[in-house]
């Protein structure tokens, strides 16, 4: 990066991402970071206390473009599917990142506001009390968990998927393993399909 300014810390954010994105989150480090923004490590460190800070920085503008992405239009089921195809964009996106919204320390005010627009949402819905909180937690738990699960071991996560469906010897999944693309596409319409039929129940919890 050319140093014709001073490095802000969403400088920091966005080469750290583009860094684990190509090379994953056990090869960052702070020198490594610095090296890249041709500067000393030291530099890091008055952004971030730690690399568990600077994780959390990164997180923070994953859910920060989440929020970006969706619209204020619509009716309140569909802003919840709006946010929830935001959110699997953007973590298919970025899959290194997707683990790691589960460690992360948690200074992520972009996810507080998007978990607030969620829960705002819900209640459009009519939701309240115990099944606010089941709704909630039910949108959540699948969005981020299937995320994680889907994407772990990527970029070679679809092609072991792909070898599975092929360890079956099951005419029915032919298609589907014939290809990564193929082996993708599903697991793509399938967390859509998923979506639709949970927020199917989660609308059964309205008062």
């Amino acid at each position: 990066m050319a140093r014709n300014r001073t490095l802000t810390k969403a400088d920091f954010v966005e080469v750290a991402t583009k860094y684990v994105d190509e090379n994953g989150l056990n090869a960052l480090t702070m020198r490594v970071l610095g090296d890249l923004l041709g500067v000393d490590a030291t530099a890091c460190y008055r952004h971030f206390r730690s690399k568990g800070a600077l994780l959390a920085a990164m997180v923070d503008a994953l859910f920060l473009a989440i929020l970006e992405a969706v619209p204020n239009s619509g009716s309140p089921r569909e802003r919840i599917e709006a946010q929830m195809m935001a959110s699997r964009r953007e973590m298919v996106a970025h899959p290194q990142l997707a683990a790691a919204i589960a460690v992360s320390e948690g200074d992520t005010p972009a996810a507080l506001v998007l978990m607030k627009s969620a829960i705002a949402n819900l209640e459009a819905l009519g939701l309240s009390g115990e099944n606010l909180v089941q709704g909630y937690q039910t949108i959540e738990s699948y969005a981020i968990g299937s995320a994680i699960f889907d994407l772990s071991r990527a970029p070679e996560n679809m092609e072991i998927r792909r070898a599975r469906y092929r360890l079956l010897e099951n005419p029915a999944f032919d298609v589907a393993a014939k290809t990564v693309k193929s082996t993708s596409d599903v697991t793509e319409n399938a967390y859509r399909v998923g979506m639709k039929a949970l927020i199917d129940y989660v609308e059964t919890l309205a008062d």
